[in-house]
C-alpha cells in the first residue's frame, strides 16, 4: 500500500470518529433539552409530599366527626388543634415543593391558590374554634371544616394524579435516555473496535512500506537505505568500545557480459543465487544488501581485518564453485572483494566505504576473482 492511500485511510477514520461524535452530541443534545424539566425534578419525594397530606384529611374529617359527638373531650379537642396546625404547615410545606419542582406552573398554579384559600381559612376555624372550647355551637365551626376538608381532598388528589403524570413521563424520558446511551455506548464500542483494527492494518501496511523501502524486491536483501541505517549506530557503537568494524564491497565479475548474452532474467537469476550465498555465508548479526546492479556489501560488527578476509575468502570461493547447473546458465561466476576495517575514531562509514570501494577497484584490476585489502 502506498503512503498516500494510508493517509486516505487516516483521513477516513478521522471523518468517521468526527461524524459519529458529532451524531453523539446531537442526539444527547436534543435528549437532554425534552428532559431538562424532568431530570432535575425529585418526584419520589414531591409524591410523599401529596400522598402524606391526603391522610391527614381522612384523619381531620375523623377528628371533625369525632367534635361533632364529644364537643366537650379534651383528647378530641387536643386533636384538632394539632390538625389545625399540621394542616397550615403542610401546605406550606407543599407549596415550597412545587415551586422548586420543574413542573410547569400552569399545571399546578389554580391547586396552589386553592391552598392558600384553604390556609386563611384555617386561620378563621383558629378563632371558631376557641369559641367552641369556651362553649359555643360547633355547627358553624363544623361546616366550615367539611367544606375545607373537601377542599383539601380535591386539591391533593388534583396534585397526586399531576405528581404521578410527571413521574411516569419522567421514567419513561429516562428509559429512552438509557436506552440511546446504550444504543451509543454500543456504537462507540463498535467505533474502537473497528479503529483498533484500522490501526492494526495500518500499523502493518506501514511495516510493509518500510519494509518495501529498505529492501531489494529481487534479491530481498537490504538496499543502499537498509545499510545506511546501520551504518551510523555500528560506527558509534566502534568508536566507543574499540572494537573493530569491518566493511566489504563486492561486484561481480563481468556480468554485463551475462546480461548481454544470455538475457536480463539469466541475470536475475544469477542475482539472485549470488545473494543466497551472500546469505548462507555471512553471519546473522552481519548487514547484507544490494546496494547497486551487481555491487553487494557486507558490514560486521565486531570483527578485525582477518575475520573480514578468511568471509571474503570464503563467499569468493562459494560463488566460483557453483556450476552451470545451479546458476542454470551455460556461464560460470566470479566476484571480486574489497575489505576495509577500522578501530575507534576509524570508524567512520564514509571513510571505511572509499577505502572499501578503493579495494575493490584493486581486485578489478589485479585479474578479478580475487580479494584485495583498503
Amino acid at each position: 500500500m502506498k503512503l498516500g492511500a494510508i493517509k486516505s485511510i487516516g483521513w477516513r477514520l478521522g471523518l468517521g470518529v468526527a461524524l459519529l461524535a458529532g451524531t453523539c452530541a446531537i442526539v444527547v443534545a436534543l435528549y437532554a433539552f425534552q428532559a431538562r424539566q424532568y431530570m432535575g425534578s425529585n418526584y419520589t419525594s414531591l409524591v410523599a409530599d401529596v400522598v402524606r397530606p391526603q391522610l391527614h384529611t381522612v384523619m381531620f374529617r375523623h377528628a371533625l366527626e369525632d367534635l361533632r359527638k364529644r364537643s366537650t373531650d379534651p383528647d378530641v379537642v387536643s386533636r384538632l388543634e394539632n390538625f389545625l396546625w399540621r394542616v397550615s404547615q403542610h401546605i406550606d410545606g407543599i407549596s415550597f415543593a412545587l415551586q422548586a419542582s420543574r413542573l410547569s406552573e400552569s399545571d399546578y398554579h389554580a391547586s396552589l391558590v386553592r391552598l392558600q384559600d384553604v390556609k386563611m381559612r384555617l386561620s378563621e376555624m383558629r378563632q371558631q374554634f376557641d369559641e367552641v372550647i369556651a362553649g359555643a355551637s360547633p355547627e358553624k365551626f363544623l361546616h366550615q371544616g367539611q367544606m375545607i376538608e373537601n377542599d383539601l381532598a380535591m386539591t391533593y388528589s388534583a396534585l397526586s394524579d399531576l405528581v404521578h403524570s410527571e413521574a411516569a413521563k419522567q421514567r419513561i424520558v429516562m428509559e429512552r435516555l438509557g436506552r440511546t446511551i446504550a444504543v451509543l455506548v454500543f456504537m462507540i464500542l463498535l467505533l474502537v473496535v473497528g479503529l483498533l483494527i484500522s490501526l492494526f492494518r495500518l500499523k502493518r501496511e506501514h511495516h510493509k512500506v518500510m519494509q518495501l523501502s529498505q529492501r531489494d524486491e529481487l534479491t530481498k536483501l537490504g538496499n543502499r537505505r537498509y545499510l545506511m541505517s546501520f551504518a551510523e549506530s555500528f560506527c558509534k557503537q566502534s568508536q566507543r568500545s574499540g572494537r573493530p568494524l569491518s566493511l566489504i564491497l563486492m561486484d561481480i565479475d563481468h556480468f554485463k557480459y551475462v546480461n548481454d548474452t544470455f538475457g536480463h532474467p539469466a541475470g536475475d537469476q544469477i542475482l539472485q543465487i549470488f545473494a543466497k550465498a551472500l546469505t548462507d555465508t555471512a553471519r546473522e548479526v552481519d548487514v547484507l544488501a544490494r546496494i547497486g546492479g551487481e555491487e553487494f556489501c557486507v558490514f560486521m560488527p565486531d570483527t578485525d581485518v582477518d575475520g573480514a578476509m578468511k568471509l571474503a575468502e570464503r563467499l569468493r570461493q562459494k560463488v566460483s564453485d557453483l556450476t552451470q547447473q545451479q546458476l542454470g546458465v551455460a556461464t560460470s561466476v566470479t566476484v571480486s572483494l574489497g575489505v576495509a576495517t577500522a578501530y575507534q575514531n576509524d570508524a567512520i562509514f564514509k571513510h571505511m566505504y572509499a577505502r572499501a570501494d578503493k579495494a575493490l577497484y584493486q581486485a578489478k584490476t589485479h585479474g578479478r576473482n580475487r580479494v584485495e585489502v583498503g
